[in-house]
């Protein structure tokens, strides 16, 4: 709720105490407020409030004398602008007797006025305390009867679903339902103030002129309602977001508003969804761009990296060549960089059509004992060339025991994609004469498929940023081929089948990489 305009300083030293005829308006607005809301408890603490910033003063209505019969607290206010502390510090506040057909039900407590006696503040608050005693008739009346059915539902219904209702009197500055607020931001009842003006400390400070321009243009007539959303600190001190909502209902007769209702709705969530949403449409965005380059820039990449493999060839089996050994290893060799490099563009569109999710993946069963030797044979010259020796257990052994096949949930190719970068991987960094282990071990629903190498290891920091694309652990300058794109590959690759890899290793010991996937 905006902050209203200034209206004359009555508590100010030396300004004049309120008259009869401002403590008579106080008095109708609250007999008035019950006519419309049909709720006694509801008019008496806008009165109250009311008259504690009339005043500047701290209000009390007792809803009995001391002694009394009556087991109702007292209603409560402090100002917005207190009186200068001189006039009431320390001393007791002056007591006044409402009555209500001659039987004194309540008890009205503020300090009197410099300038006034007891009587004549007293007077000047006869219409309030008439109102008051009227208001707490009505209330004993009442008590321990329910809310309409109707009311009671509509209320739950709305504090439900973190909705709660306000009243503003634009001419006192005083929300009838501050109380409301209080609850949406985690504050205990009657701490925050009874005014607009208090409500608008817990505003952040860069949103009030947002406020301001969403009431003007209410005011003025542009907007049929008040709406806007902002934000307001709560008692953990952090902000959350509410959105307001409000129409003025009363003007006086120079066209001034006067008394406007509304709605406060606690917009935090939807606002972080809202947000997450505006996020994750962004992060979509941008793996798509991506995405899409990296299609066309492999394209456009493998067209002439095509023709330079393929004159290779030609002049690998040119007899000119022949007598020339130094220019053949020469050929040989552009030839092997080309493969590398083909091969690392295809490792860096699939990692990325991964990441999309727009890799298509054909599940299917899969038996592991013909993929375990195809992979193994397939990475033969590999292990030979670094003095390594690959094991392979036949899984359908392991598994004839149970009584279950060797059969795996998975894309064949994929698979096999993946089966191929471990095996490559666990070559490479390991030691001349080291081994390599392939086999695979049933778990409920799972098969684990293992591939256990006599490396070097690693170190936690390093199991950290290992499926990281691009990422080679610091071992580029080791005189060893990679991109560092072949273990995040296989994780995308092992998610989109519906598995995943774990890691276990020992510096100086080696590692094991397993892959997880669902039983056929």
């Amino acid at each position: 709720m905006p902050a209203p305009a200034p209206a004359a300083d009555t508590t100010s030293a030396g300004a004049a105490p309120p008259s009869l005829d401002q403590t008579r308006e106080l008095a109708y607005a609250a007999l008035l407020d019950y006519a419309r809301r049909n709720d006694h408890a509801h008019a008496l603490a806008t009165l109250v409030r009311a008259l504690a910033s009339l005043t500047g003063d701290a209000c009390w209505l007792w809803p009995q004398p001391p002694g009394g019969d009556l087991s109702m607290p007292p209603i409560h206010a402090q100002p917005a602008q207190p009186r200068p502390a001189a006039s009431t510090d320390g001393a007791t506040p002056d007591a006044w007797p409402c009555s209500h057909s001659g039987t004194v039900i309540g008890e009205l407590r503020l300090h009197t006025p410099a300038g006034l006696t007891h009587d004549e503040w007293g007077e000047r608050l006869q219409p309030v305390r008439d109102s008051a005693a009227a208001l707490l008739a009505g209330l004993v009346e009442h008590a321990g009867h329910a809310l309409p059915g109707s009311l009671a539902l509509q209320r739950t219904a709305m504090h439900e679903a973190g909705t709660y209702v306000w009243e503003w009197d634009l001419t006192t500055d005083v929300l009838g339902d501050i109380d409301e607020g209080e609850r949406i931001l985690g504050y205990p009842m009657n701490t925050l103030g009874h005014t607009q003006a208090d409500w608008d400390r817990v505003v952040h400070p860069d949103d009030h002129a947002l406020i301001d321009h969403a009431f003007e243009a209410h005011v003025r007539g542009d907007e049929p309602l008040y709406r806007v959303v902002y934000r307001a600190k709560a008692a953990d001190g952090h902000w959350r977001w509410i959105e307001e909502r409000g129409r003025i209902v009363e003007w006086d007769r120079a066209g001034r508003p006067t008394r406007m209702f509304g709605t406060q709705t606690d917009a935090t969530l939807l606002r972080e969804l809202e947000q997450a949403q505006a996020d994750r449409l962004a992060a979509e965005a941008a793996s798509s761009a991506k995405t899409l380059f990296l299609s066309r820039i492999s394209h456009e990449l493998r067209t002439p990296l095509n023709a330079v493999m393929g004159f290779a060839q030609l002049l690998a089996t040119d007899p000119a060549l022949a007598a020339m050994p130094g220019q053949r290893q020469q050929v040989r060799m552009i030839h092997e960089a080309g493969e590398h490099l083909l091969a690392m563009i295809g490792d860096l569109l699939d990692l990325s059509l991964a990441e999309a999710a727009h890799l298509p993946i054909q599940l299917q069963n899969v038996p592991l004992a013909p993929l375990f030797e195809s992979s193994a044979a397939w990475c033969g010259p590999q292990a030979d060339g670094s003095r390594v020796t690959i094991q392979v257990e036949d899984p359908d052994a392991g598994a004839s025991l149970l009584h279950v096949q060797a059969v795996v949930r998975a894309d064949p190719t994929r698979l096999r994609q993946v089966l191929v970068n471990l095996l490559s991987n666990a070559i490479k960094y390991n030691r001349p004469g080291g081994n390599v282990m392939l086999r695979a071990r049933a778990a409920d629903d799972e098969w684990h498929i293992e591939v256990e190498d006599t490396g070097h290891g690693l170190s936690p920091a390093d199991r950290a940023r290992l499926f990281q694309p691009f990422n080679r652990l610091g071992r580029e300058a080791s005189g060893i081929s990679g991109a560092g794109l072949g273990l995040a590959l296989s994780q995308s690759l092992a998610q989109l089948m519906g598995g995943r890899i774990t890691v276990q290793s020992a510096l100086g010991v080696g590692s094991t990489f397993r892959v997880s996937l669902p039983a056929a």
